[in-house]
């Protein structure tokens, strides 16, 4: 529940929505990449892609996701046949599925190899420069400062700094208490 602010898609207050609501309301709006990627373990990677087909008013083509994510040869397999860099491409894929007006992305590069960490920021990269607003909660600071356009620092809940990606990055007191220099 908020506590103060409000929260807009599209023009559309949707901050006093419940869970059930934000559901049932144009669900192909928001895309979500969860921090453990909600994958269903029976389906392979194209049918978890597919999943989307049922709320999306006007999807992208599966196979064509697929490939954007970097698994189009790895349609068949299922999610346990794939690493976990691979199934946070499939989680990407399938939250791009229904050509949502934003993506909320939890941690997505939590526990990955800093290779697979890289292929999951160019794919986020490549997110927003489609013109997809990307809402990145993410622990690697310095990855996400350095493809985001604004950012704000929480600690313990509450923001203790905002603004320009590019100055905070540059700043030397965030330097210091989160990027480790």
């Amino acid at each position: 529940t908020a506590t103060s602010g409000k929260l807009y898609v599209d023009g559309k207050d949707i901050t006093a929505y419940n869970s059930k609501q934000l559901t049932g309301y144009r669900r192909d709006d928001i895309g979500f990449v969860f921090q453990f990627y909600n994958l269903v373990p029976n389906l392979t990677a194209l049918e978890n892609v597919e999943l989307a087909l049922q709320i999306s008013k006007d999807p992208l083509d599966a196979q064509a996701v697929l490939e954007e994510v970097g698994l189009g040869e790895r349609k068949n397999n299922f999610p346990a046949q794939l690493s976990g860099g691979e199934q946070q491409m499939l989680a990407m894929g399938r939250a791009l599925m229904s050509r949502p007006k934003i993506v909320v992305m939890d941690e997505p590069s939590m526990g990955l190899s800093p290779i697979l960490v890289s292929t999951i920021f160019k794919i986020i990269e490549d997110i927003r420069k489609s013109g997809t607003t990307v809402l990145l909660v993410e622990q690697n600071a310095k990855k996400a400062l350095s493809i985001s356009d604004r950012a704000y620092v929480l600690e313990t809940g509450k923001i203790v700094l905002s603004g320009r990606a590019s100055d905070l990055i540059n700043d030397e007191s965030v330097k210091k208490a989160y990027l480790g220099e």
